[in-house]
């Protein structure tokens, strides 16, 4: 995918904390991606999807956070709480990679991890790998 390609992209990012979540918009951005929904956890996020009026391309997610965390989200999202997302491409953010997160993602077929602070190029990587199985 060229840098341009972004362009075309709608993310949304997951992520209860605000400098985080403001960090990881602010690279999206940089990246040149069309638009980005902020949601501030799981609950947010499957209302958000449910009512975009741009479909969702790509789901950056935090693990943990309050009311519903992100291996949550994205179990309804594969069992279809939201129609027509059941693929939607899905990256982890996450403070640690341990080998739990791990066995949920593989479980959860999430496209990859992005280790807090994520940085511009492996964000880039992600998205690539994400969109691209």
């Amino acid at each position: 995918m060229a840098e341009s390609e972004f362009a075309r992209l709608n993310v949304m990012v997951v992520e209860d904390e605000a400098f985080s979540q403001s960090l990881v918009a602010r690279l999206l951005e940089s990246l040149g991606v069309a638009s980005v929904a902020l949601a501030a956890n799981g609950a947010d996020a499957l209302s958000k999807l449910a009512t975009a009026e741009a479909r969702v391309d790509v789901l950056i997610c935090d693990i943990e956070m309050p009311e519903m965390g992100g291996f949550e989200l994205v179990r309804r999202v594969r069992f279809g709480a939201v129609p027509g997302y059941k693929d939607l491409p899905v990256v982890m953010l996450t403070g640690k990679d341990t080998d739990k997160n791990a066995q949920n993602a593989r479980i959860h077929r999430v496209s990859g991890f992005l280790i807090k602070p994520p940085k511009i190029n492996t964000l880039k990587n992600a998205i690539r790998h994400a969109l691209t199985g």
